[in-house]
């Protein structure tokens, strides 16, 4: 999905917002240096199978889990205990990308992006837009 700063704008006013329209175009363009940062989008990633990730989320429940159960957790040093580690096992994932390409401030080889955490930030929506629609990866391009 394609948003423009219309399109954000409402959003904001939606949310209670009180800066007009003018007032908030001139805030971000200064903010982001009109369109000099290049654009930000979220991508559909192929996940490397040679590389599994774990799925810290579900890990830890399963580990509280065997916990609970009095279940002795795997010891890398005796080999012994159960394995709790769960990895991801879908063939896509989505993560946020800064196109640079067209970004024209100095140095930017050493910016990056980090997208807002916690209950409110932009990764959490991200992952609870996946969780609850399984076919929202696709409105995504790949990457």
């Amino acid at each position: 999905m394609n948003y423009n700063l219309t399109d954000i704008h409402e959003q904001y006013v939606i949310n209670n917002g009180t800066i007009n329209k003018k007032v908030f175009r001139e805030i971000c363009e200064s903010f982001n240096m009109g369109h000099n940062l290049s654009t930000l989008s979220v991508v559909r990633k192929e996940r490397d199978p040679r590389n599994p990730k774990v799925d810290w989320g579900e890990s830890n429940k399963y580990k509280q889990e065997l916990i609970e159960q009095g279940e002795e957790l795997y010891n890398v040093l005796t080999g012994k205990g159960t394995k709790w580690h769960i990895y991801y096992t879908d063939s896509y994932y989505c993560k946020f990308y800064w196109r640079k390409g067209k970004c024209r401030i100095p140095n930017k080889s050493v910016y990056r992006f980090d997208a807002t955490r916690g209950v409110k930030g932009n990764k959490e929506k991200l992952i609870n837009l996946l969780k609850t629609d399984d076919l929202a990866y696709l409105k995504f391009k790949k990457g």
